[in-house]
């Protein structure tokens, strides 16, 4: 019975570290969609300017 306690610390811990990697991910997306909006937005202002 004493390892119980140690493997539930160690799903514990894996939770953790798999709920740590998703926030990264989640907020990596988020910057690459404002990233691409933001070059998309760019790239509309280009195309539609009047200069030649």
């Amino acid at each position: 019975m004493k390892g119980l306690g140690r493997r539930n610390g160690q799903a514990a811990l894996e939770y953790i570290l798999v709920f740590v990697a998703l926030l990264g991910l989640y907020f990596a997306a988020r910057w690459f969609a404002s990233a691409a909006r933001r070059t998309a937005v760019q790239t509309a202002e280009i195309v539609t300017s009047d200069s030649p």
